[in-house]
């Protein structure tokens, strides 16, 4: 799933915002100006279960890429541009709990076959 919105210059907007999911994730998104350079800052905010960490600040750039830890309970990614720009968030990559959850299967499956007394 692709979002794209204009931000305002010097307006702080949240473009990434994730609660109660605990598997790492990395996200991508780009930002566009007509005719100018893209400037302003990404400001990542994520937790460590219910208790937040210091946020992170970088530079805001044409391609961006922020990643989220597997205790990152809590995880917000913000946008204060220089000037009047389109962001574009592309779908989150990783985190998929499901082939987590047949992988663990598939090991635990081996284990139990190859040694049945230990289960």
């Amino acid at each position: 799933m692709t979002i794209k919105r204009t931000v305002k210059a010097g307006e702080t907007t949240r473009i990434i915002r994730r609660v109660a999911h605990n598997m790492p994730q990395t996200f991508t998104f780009s930002a566009a100006v007509p005719g100018g350079d893209v400037q302003g800052v990404v400001k990542v905010q994520g937790s460590l279960g219910p208790f937040p960490k210091a946020a992170s600040n970088q530079p805001l750039q044409s391609h961006n890429e922020v990643s989220k830890g597997a205790w990152d309970t809590f995880y917000s990614v913000y946008v204060t541009p220089g000037q009047d720009t389109e962001i574009i968030v592309n779908a989150a990559k990783g985190g998929n709990l499901f082939l987590w959850i047949i992988a663990a299967l598939l090991f635990f499956g081996t284990i139990a076959a190859v040694f049945p007394f230990i289960l």
